[in-house]
């Protein structure tokens, strides 16, 4: 079973495909070496499958995908923005998903794409479940 958890941000000027590489980069100064995999992009949207670094593709169970600046994820943030409380979320423009598949999940490779999320764009977080009143510490 899959679930899912969006991260809402900023990324300023910044494409997918930049706030991709923001996000790794961002992780291996925050002391995780993350490793996108199986990367796959379009117009405006990039995905693809999160691991540590030396680790085989796709074992933790981490597979990012980025929307931004599009009309697609202007009305993928327009969907939620009233049933968020402090309207952090109405200056974002983009979308960043971050969908768990399996039963061993590598949560390093999680905690370190939401902490560098949050540093770089000061991501609002959201799920399916929690909504808006979710933390890393709850998933």
């Amino acid at each position: 079973m899959a679930h899912a958890v969006r991260l809402y941000c900023a990324l300023g000027e910044s494409d997918a495909a930049g706030g991709l590489d923001a996000l790794v980069a961002a992780a291996r100064e925050q002391g995780a070496d993350l490793r996108p995999g199986a990367r796959e992009s379009g117009g405006s949207w990039v995905s693809a499958i999160l691991d540590r670094a030396g680790e085989p593709a796709g074992a933790g169970g981490c597979h990012i995908e980025i929307h931004a600046q599009s009309p697609l994820t202007a009305v993928m943030i327009a969907e939620v923005a009233d049933a968020e409380p402090s309207g952090r979320i109405r200056s974002a423009n983009a979308v960043v998903t971050l969908t768990l598949t399996g039963s061993d999940v590598d949560w390093s490779v999680v905690r370190a794409t939401w902490k560098a999320a949050k540093s770089l764009w000061n991501a609002v977080p959201y799920d399916g479940g929690w909504g808006f009143d979710i933390d890393l510490d709850e998933l």
